[in-house]
């Protein structure tokens, strides 16, 4: 009589307990096999990209998005695997579901919208941590990058976040190469041939300091008068440079632009100085 009433009892639970038995298994070797491919990729990131901080970095949030976002699809689909086993219409489940997701998203476009441009920074690699860059009014380092958000810290200090969702145009500074650039303001009566001349003689030198040697990717370059105004011409010089480092390159330059054209007795104008080449109305 037991024998018979356990019998009749698991031929109605068997086709309930099996099928949720297999499907907690396949949950607990789909999380399992996840976070072994997980752990091996990202072994693989911090080997390979052991002296690449920043695009490391950037691979293992694409990687840790990648592991929640499979975790969680395995999660969905055994619930309501194991829903439609134990005889629950998972129809209205998935309606409901459905209806929920347009209201969340309807509500969170903006949240949305910055997840995605996060994503599409990440895998363009437009800029990296560490970065010099430009985006709207807001210029700085990059100091963090996450799916949503950027945080920059401009030359005062100041922390500025920056949505995903909001960048639109970014202006790197520092990716493969840079220029320093510098401009120098001579006085009208100034012989400009010979101005050009002294300061040639001065970026030779300082291509060849120890300082900034190394940076140079190119031998500075020295342009006639490049444009005027009321008080001044300009004389414009650049050089080529390692990405970040214009700044630095820029001020031994024009250092030594400076001294040579003080050495050589060639004036640099100022806007109190008179224009020589206008005459005082009576």
């Amino acid at each position: 009589m037991l024998a018979s009433i356990l019998q009749d009892l698991l031929s109605i639970v068997s086709p309930v307990i099996v099928p949720l038995l297999l499907t907690l298994l396949a949950v607990v070797v789909g999380l399992r096999l996840v976070n072994l491919v997980a752990r091996q990729l990202e072994l693989r990131i911090r080997t390979v990209y052991a002296k690449e901080a920043d695009r490391g970095a950037r691979l293992m949030t694409l990687l840790q998005t990648g592991a929640t976002s499979a975790r969680a699809i395995i999660i969905v689909i055994a619930a309501l695997t194991a829903m439609a086993t134990v005889g629950i219409d998972i129809g209205p489940v998935l309606a409901a579901a459905g209806v929920v997701g347009i209201a969340i998203s309807l509500g969170a476009q903006t949240l949305i919208k910055d997840f995605l441009g996060g994503l599409i920074v990440l895998l363009e690699d437009q800029y990296r941590v560490g970065d010099v860059i430009t985006v709207g009014n807001v210029s700085g380092t990059v100091e963090k990058i996450t799916l949503r958000r950027t945080n920059i810290r401009d030359v005062e200090g100041r922390l500025h976040v920056v949505s995903n969702g909001d960048v639109r145009t970014v202006s790197n500074n520092t990716r493969d190469w840079s220029r320093a650039l510098i401009e120098i303001n001579l006085a009208f009566d100034t012989d400009v041939e010979r101005a050009v001349a002294v300061l040639n003689e001065a970026m030779a030198r300082a291509a060849a300091d120890p300082e900034i040697a190394r940076d140079l990717l190119e031998q500075p370059e020295i342009f006639g008068w490049n444009l005027f105004s009321e008080w001044a011409v300009t004389v414009r010089l650049w050089a080529k440079v390692q990405p970040g480092e214009q700044w630095k390159v820029a001020r031994v330059l024009r250092r030594y632009a400076l001294q040579a054209l003080r050495d050589a007795g060639i004036q640099i104008a100022s806007r109190a100085q008179p224009n020589p080449g206008v005459e005082n109305e009576a």
